[in-house]
């Protein structure tokens, strides 16, 4: 993967446009982070690389949000959701193709893989039942 982008949000959106779900994994430790950060979350090194993830995990929580920010005001209710990777970090992002009026069908453990998704200009991420 290329070495030329920074290690920041921008970074992580425009491979999101990429179609490319990107976090970083430090050299020194070998622990994988999504989304990337400047420090390893284990280790503080900062001997890091970018790393392709697959996108397809597990769901391990959610919630359904009926009091978004405003810029979200007339998507509600959505469900935002915490998948483990199965590479092995988990990433928080939006469930879509998921019931938001019957949660008890949303289950937990669900397989779910990548969806990439915009609003506006915006890239976002977001996750659907495999």
């Amino acid at each position: 993967m290329s070495q030329e982008k920074p290690f920041t949000v921008k970074s992580f959106q425009d491979y999101l446009k990429e179609k490319k779900l990107m976090g970083n994994s430090c050299d020194e430790c070998k622990n994988l982070m999504i989304p990337p950060r400047m420090l390893c979350t284990k280790c503080r090194g900062k001997k890091l690389r970018w790393s392709q993830f697959r996108g397809e995990g597990s769901l391990e929580t959610f919630t359904i949000v009926y009091v978004p920010p405003s810029f979200l005001k007339d998507k509600t209710p959505y469900a935002i959701g915490i998948v483990r990777l199965d590479e092995g970090p988990k990433v928080t992002a939006r469930l879509v193709n998921v019931d938001v009026e019957r949660p008890e069908t949303i289950k937990m453990s669900m397989r779910v893989i990548v969806e990439y998704m915009q609003e506006g200009t915006q890239p976002f991420l977001a996750f659907k039942p495999a």
